[in-house]
C-alpha cells in the first residue's frame, strides 16, 4: 500500500533548534575568546567562575544543575581550577556530607576582570537590535525556556 500523503520535509537551515544551536555555538565562540586567551580558562571553567561570582558557597551538584553541565563535566572543571588556585572547597556546616565550593582571591580577581569583558561582547553582539527588539527577544526567550521545560516533563 503506498502513502498517498505528502511528507513533510525538512529544511535543516530553517530548523528552529538547529538554528539555535548553530547560534548559540557562534555566540559562545565569541565569548569564549574573552576567557580563553589570556586566562586559559575553559567553557565548563568560565561557568563554574561565573555561577561562583554571583553565588558563593555551592556545592558541585548545584552548580551542575545551575549550569546544565554534567556531573564529569563539572568534576574536571572543578579539579582544574583547585589545581589553578581559583577555587578552594570547604565542609558545608549544615551538612557535613557535602563540601562547598567558592572562589579563591585570585579566582575573584579573574572574575572581576572578566565579567566588564564578557558584558561588553554581549552589549556588542546586541547592538544588532534595537532596546524594543531585546525586550521581546528576552521575553520570547522566557516564553521558550518555559515551554521546553514542560515538554521534558
Amino acid at each position: 500500500m503506498q502513502n498517498t500523503e505528502k511528507s513533510e520535509s525538512l529544511v535543516l537551515s530553517q530548523f528552529f533548534p538547529y538554528r539555535f544551536s548553530m547560534l548559540q555555538q557562534m555566540i559562545s565562540e565569541n565569548i569564549a575568546s574573552v576567557y580563553t586567551g589570556e586566562f586559559d580558562l575553559s567553557r565548563h571553567e568560565w561557568r563554574v567562575l561565573a555561577i561562583l561570582g554571583e553565588q558563593t558557597g555551592l556545592s558541585a551538584k548545584h552548580i551542575s544543575q545551575l549550569t546544565s553541565l554534567e556531573k564529569m563535566q563539572i568534576s574536571r572543571a572543578i579539579n582544574r581550577m583547585k589545581s589553578n588556585d581559583l577555587i578552594y572547597d570547604a565542609i558545608d556546616k549544615n551538612d557535613k556530607r557535602f563540601t562547598l565550593l567558592f572562589l579563591t582571591n585570585k579566582g575573584q580577581r579573574i572574575y572581576h576582570i572578566l565579567v566588564p569583558r564578557v558584558l561588553a561582547r554581549e552589549k556588542d553582539l546586541l547592538k544588532a537590535l534595537s532596546m524594543e527588539e531585546q525586550q521581546a527577544l528576552n521575553q520570547l526567550l522566557d516564553k521558550l525556556q518555559h515551554k521546553a521545560a514542560l515538554l521534558l516533563k
